[in-house]
């Protein structure tokens, strides 16, 4: 019994060392748990942050997108506008300059100056022919020079001509006004837009980061609760071990005890006998027999 009891007590204290070993990495989980969970939330809080500044710039640049397309709306129209102010001007510059039917006509001069300039590229000619040639080339850029500077100056004259002019002129300034206008806010568009698709990508990664937490966060949770489990299920051997062995010592108690009464019962008959025979007893002897109930 005594060696059952002795390999029952090692087995206990052992099982006790393998609880605080489990308990110390029960812990040490859930405090890695704790800090996964802490990195996670930070981690998706500059994420939220990032995604929000990120909205933020893309409503502003819709917003500015949005400009874009009005503005462009109103440059076609001023366009369509400007188109028609200029087959006006040229329609008011023919009727000034064929109001004078005996003037030269510019086209045919023109034309003529094209077929000119062609011959002298394309023949081969004598060089006083060359020269000839030349020559009227040279008076035509002349005459077609004067005749325009004198066209503008008909021109110039028509108040019709020159009122229509200006607000031609005003048209095409608001159209490179527009224009401009159209750049710079397209460009601010784009400004946005490329930092909240960098803002966009970084809290991508970030939110990556913060799914990487997550799990390492469930896996350090797993093993804290497989350590628990580990834990609960010792602590329990440990009281059935407590159980056994009590019963033991109890039972071993026992047993020691009767073997003891047995060996005084046995010692004090000896001693009886001696009593029954006459023989002087001492004072231990008649302890032990008052002990055993014999006296």
């Amino acid at each position: 019994m005594t060696e059952v009891l002795e390999e029952l007590e090692e087995k206990y204290e052992k099982r006790k060392k393998e609880l605080d070993i489990h308990k110390a990495e029960r812990d040490r989980f859930d405090k890695e748990a704790d800090q996964w969970a802490d990195k996670r939330d930070e981690l998706n809080k500059q994420t939220k942050e990032l995604f929000k500044q990120a909205k933020e710039l893309k409503d502003k640049r819709d917003e500015l997108n949005k400009l874009v397309q009005d503005l462009k709306k109103q440059k076609e129209e001023l366009k369509e506008k400007f188109s028609l102010l200029q087959n006006e001007l040229k329609e008011i510059r023919k009727k000034v300059i064929f109001q004078n039917k005996d003037r030269p006509n510019i086209s045919q001069l023109k034309k003529r100056l094209k077929d000119l300039e062609n011959k002298q590229e394309t023949k081969v000619l004598t060089k006083e022919k060359e020269a000839e040639l030349v020559e009227e080339i040279h008076n035509l850029h002349l005459q077609i020079e004067r005749m325009k500077k004198e066209e503008d100056e008909m021109v110039k004259n028509s108040q019709e001509y020159m009122a229509k002019k200006a607000e031609y002129l005003g048209i095409k300034m608001k159209l490179d006004e527009i224009s401009k206008k159209i750049e710079e806010v397209a460009n601010e568009a784009q400004t946005y837009h490329d930092k909240a698709m960098e803002i966009f990508e970084k809290a991508q990664e970030i939110r990556k980061s913060a799914d990487e937490a997550h799990q390492n966060y469930l896996i350090a949770v797993q093993k804290a609760r497989e350590e628990d489990n580990i834990v609960h299920d010792i602590i329990k051997e440990l009281k059935d071990f407590e159980k056994l062995i009590t019963g033991l010592k109890v039972k071993q108690s026992a047993t020691k005890k009767q073997e003891k009464e047995t060996e005084l019962k046995k010692v004090a008959e000896s001693i009886f006998e001696k009593f029954k025979k006459g023989e002087p007893l001492t004072t231990e002897d008649i302890l032990i027999l008052q002990k055993a109930g014999f006296m």
